[in-house]
């Protein structure tokens, strides 16, 4: 008897392990196709003519700035500089966020006066409220990412609409293997004026981000969400932690968002620096169910980066430390590239 019961025992494990092979062997066949997702501040992109319905007059000809067409040649042949050196590291980004941006014409002369041009990039855009014509705006590769719905949605300070900030642009896209995603591009109210004073308003952004998410996720609780941008708080600050309610690690296995930026520290380590010191201020946060992969999309927290060349930084002798190149330092034109790094994510998509 107790020989029968061995030779079951044995013929079961030995079941049990064929089966986990054929499992494991099934898992390792699924193949995961990279896919490329980058946000990037370029620091008042502007064109060089009037416009009468905004407040540009720092960035025309003739101006204290001097804002030339020259000069915005130059930005933009740099911005495509950076994009093809993203681009040089193994993956070309598919979906690109920008900050920043004055208009469609700026945008409409990146993708098709640079090298940029050849690429395929096209442009979802929305004209902000801010005073400054200050916007947001979205470029996708056409044969990489199908926008299926876009909007602006406006961020509302109650009794203070003095100042209106950047709206939230939101684009619903299909992406090569058909799932789909839901972009969210985010320039949120800055920190002039003293952080504590302005952080009403950088709540007030979260929290019209957040509601966005939970419209998205009650009519798809496994939807795929992916916010970008310059939130202007770094990812311990209560605009991101309580107002969004995004989770800085995996602790937290039931959380609605994770921040890939968030567990990310160290000297020099960051998007943006600020009085010598380094942190992320430019951030990539993601939905629960791109992190577990749960619905032919995943991500890791380590596929999260600020992309940080040699050309795109230099020394801070006054901090002993490193600043990035910026186009202006006041009213000095400098020439460089931009205030701060572009930060990118590496997904992975199922087929």
């Amino acid at each position: 008897m107790k020989n029968r019961i061995l030779l079951f025992s044995m013929l079961g494990v030995l079941l049990f392990s064929q089966q986990s092979c054929k499992n494991h062997k099934a898992q390792s066949n699924i193949k995961m196709t990279p896919y490329r997702l980058m946000f990037y501040n370029v620091e008042n992109l502007y064109d060089a003519d009037d416009d009468p319905q905004i407040d540009d007059q720092e960035f025309l000809p003739g101006s204290e700035m001097q804002w030339t067409n020259e000069r915005l040649n130059t930005k933009l042949n740099q911005i495509a500089e950076v994009i093809q050196a993203i681009g040089k590291q193994e993956l070309l980004p598919d979906v690109i966020g920008l900050g920043e941006v004055e208009n469609r014409k700026v945008l409409d002369f990146l993708i098709t006066k640079t090298d940029l041009s050849s690429l395929g990039y096209s442009i979802v855009h929305f004209d902000s409220p801010d005073k400054r014509g200050i916007d947001v705006a979205l470029l996708y590769r056409k044969d990489r990412f199908k926008p299926l719905k876009s909007h602006n949605y406006p961020v509302i300070f109650p009794g203070d609409m003095e100042k209106p900030t950047r709206d939230i642009l939101y684009v619903k896209g299909e992406l090569p293997n058909k799932s789909t995603l839901h972009v969210l591009v985010n320039h949120w109210p800055s920190r002039s004026g003293g952080q504590k004073e302005t952080e009403a308003k950088r709540i007030m952004a979260a929290k019209t981000a957040k509601r966005l998410c939970d419209s998205i996720s009650f009519n798809d609780p496994k939807a795929n969400i992916l916010i970008m941008g310059d939130l202007n708080d770094y990812p311990s600050d209560i605009s991101l932690t309580e107002a969004l309610q995004a989770q800085n690690d995996t602790s937290n296995t039931k959380a609605g968002l994770y921040n890939l930026m968030g567990w990310q520290k160290g000297e020099n380590v960051g998007s943006h620096p600020y009085k010598g010191e380094w942190g992320f201020l430019d951030q990539i946060i993601v939905s629960g169910s791109i992190i577990k992969g749960n619905n032919n999309i995943k991500t890791y927290f380590n596929q999260a980066k600020a992309f940080r060349p040699d050309f795109l930084i230099e020394k801070n002798e006054k901090f002993n430390n490193w600043q990035t190149k910026r186009t202006y330092g006041g009213k000095k034109y400098l020439g460089g590239y931009s205030d701060h790094l572009p930060v990118y994510v590496n997904l992975y998509l199922k087929n």
